[in-house]
């Protein structure tokens, strides 16, 4: 069957296909939160939908979180071990006397200083998991 047959069901369903990255810890655990709650808001996925779409985007140590999670783990409960064990909120203190300390190196642009500025200040004072609908 060509993909071009195929009838793709749900809410979304005649939009792109759109695909978020796996997410194996290298990067900031807030912005693949945000990025995969901008997607599931978008395609209107329900818990269900979001819990399996995330279990399936968890790569390497951070796909541990699923074995260690109870059988009948929620999309909270997910998030909630992701965040006490890759997250930033336990480190919101480092980040604040980060900032406190920081200095601008020599030879570092304007635009380099402001993005360092921006990442500390939003480490160390933004916490919790990011949701589109409190704009």
């Amino acid at each position: 069957m060509s993909r071009a047959t195929i009838n793709p069901v749900g809410p979304k369903a005649m939009h792109p296909l759109i695909k978020l990255q796996k997410y194996d810890g290298t990067e900031s655990l807030d912005t693949f939160l945000m990025k995969f709650q901008y997607m599931a808001s978008y395609l209107q996925w329900d818990d269900e939908n979001m819990f399996h779409h995330l279990c399936t985007r968890l790569e390497g140590a951070v796909g541990q979180v699923i074995w260690d999670s109870f059988p009948r783990a929620t999309m909270a409960d997910i998030v909630c071990h992701l965040q006490s064990r890759f997250g930033t909120q336990l480190l919101a203190e480092r980040f604040k006397a980060e900032l406190r300390a920081w200095r601008r190196a020599p030879g570092k642009s304007f635009q380099q200083l402001y993005q360092d500025i921006c990442r500390l200040v939003t480490l160390a004072y933004c916490s919790g998991y990011a949701n589109p609908e409190r704009r």
